[in-house]
């Protein structure tokens, strides 16, 4: 189940609220949850993809932590994560 843009627009102004009430711990853990979701989620998805493309499946490269890495280098600076709080993002991140 991928994020919706609502679903996105709710979490930032959560996100938002929660540094508002000097939450900066809880708001730190949802980002770090809500990033590992859509990542996994989006890795999850590719993998699928080309698993379903070919009659051959290899181990090594269909696994998801392959895929992890190639959506952190990939999409980590696009819409879909533009959710997140920049207070947050360190910069070796994106």
């Amino acid at each position: 189940m991928a994020m919706t843009s609502s679903t996105r627009h709710e979490l930032r102004s959560l996100l938002s609220t929660l540094l508002l009430l000097g939450m900066e711990e809880t708001a730190r853990k949802l980002q770090h949850i809500g990033e590992t979701f859509q990542i996994s989620h989006l890795a999850a998805v590719k993998l699928a993809e080309d698993a379903t493309s070919t009659d051959i499946v290899d181990d090594q490269t269909y696994a998801l932590e392959h895929y992890i890495k190639t959506v952190k280098s990939k999409e980590y600076d696009s819409e879909v994560f533009s959710w997140r709080s920049n207070i947050f993002i360190l910069p070796s991140q994106g």
